[in-house]
């Protein structure tokens, strides 16, 4: 049994997922928590870290706390600048508040730029020093790992894979402009793209299923089974995701793409299907090779990630 742990807490939009990672790599404790509907941040990153608190007095050794967060982190200020799901989180001093709270090293970043690092470090991306991370769900995000490490860019900002412009002038997007990525090729996107078909009459194949019950979980069971719509909405979803994962390939000349996320638990059919419009993008030189891959920590992502950023900046001074 390893004799310190890292304390990892993984924000979402109406839960946090909080869990206790190893040195080995193993979750030994976690836990999740609602997040409270106050407008008080304080309240609510209290409730966040109760678990935390017990196990440190049950005896466990912490040796620091990464934090997750939906939204933009700016790593100069500590803070999330955007964060639309619990706004009473956005530029709160969430990182000091907590370093104080417990006398710990305490990180934080974009849950997707986490989910990368924790692919990096126990997953999928172990063996690659250059790989981009793709979380196929709700929304569409990302990650990038160059030269084995985490990049970030100038103010913390880099890896918004999903907002990436696709379609010019295109589908308005939740982040204001137009034509992005996620807006044609997240869970929401290809959900939306049946449900409009039924409204407008030119989907029949969903019988008597209320518009309500339709997640992405059956257009792809119905995909897989040969409905020529549901085959259309995730093709849709694949062709936009591999054109433009094919054109960073082009860019970067990566060792791997890793997929993520929800929809990507669909397995093969999805990521074959983006590997098959990657080829028809970037350079058969560059693809010779190259995996394109599931992500393996799958649920639990966002606990190692957030733990990751602990292991990460520990590595980082030595």
């Amino acid at each position: 049994m390893s004799d310190f742990f890292y304390a990892g807490i993984d924000i979402g939009g109406t839960t946090a997922k909080v869990g206790l990672v190893d040195n080995y790599g193993s979750i030994i404790e976690k836990t999740q928590v609602k997040t409270l509907k106050t407008g008080n941040w304080k309240k609510i990153i209290d409730d966040y870290v109760k678990p935390i608190e017990g196990w440190i007095k049950s005896g466990k050794n912490v040796v620091g706390i990464g934090l997750g967060g939906p939204g933009a982190f700016d790593k100069n200020k500590k803070m999330l600048v955007t964060c639309v799901n619990i706004p009473e989180l956005k530029d709160a001093p969430i990182i000091s508040y907590l370093e104080e709270k417990f006398n710990l090293p305490v990180m934080g970043d974009n849950d997707a730029t986490c989910a990368a690092a924790g692919e990096h470090i126990f997953g999928a991306g172990k063996k690659y020093e250059n790989f981009l991370f793709v979380t196929v769900g709700t929304g569409v995000g990302g990650g990038l790992i160059l030269n084995n490490s985490v990049f970030r860019g100038r103010d913390g900002f880099a890896g918004e894979f999903g907002h990436m412009t696709i379609v010019p002038d295109g589908l308005l997007c939740s982040c204001g402009n137009r034509g992005c990525i996620e807006s044609y090729a997240s869970a929401t996107a290809i959900i939306n793209n049946i449900k409009t078909g039924i409204q407008r009459g030119t989907i029949t194949t969903y019988g008597d299923v209320d518009l309500a019950d339709i997640d992405a979980r059956l257009i792809f069971t119905k995909a897989q089974a040969g409905d020529k719509d549901s085959i259309n909405a995730v093709d849709n979803a694949a062709k936009h995701l591999g054109m433009i994962i094919g054109s960073v390939i082009n860019l970067l000349n990566l060792d791997a793409v890793i997929i993520g996320g929800g929809v990507a638990q669909a397995g093969n059919y999805f990521i074959d299907r983006i590997k098959y419009y990657c080829e028809q993008t970037a350079w058969p030189s560059f693809m010779k090779g190259l995996p394109i891959i599931s992500a393996q920590l799958l649920n639990d992502a966002g606990i190692f990630g957030a733990a990751s950023l602990i292991i990460e900046a520990q590595s980082e001074k030595h």
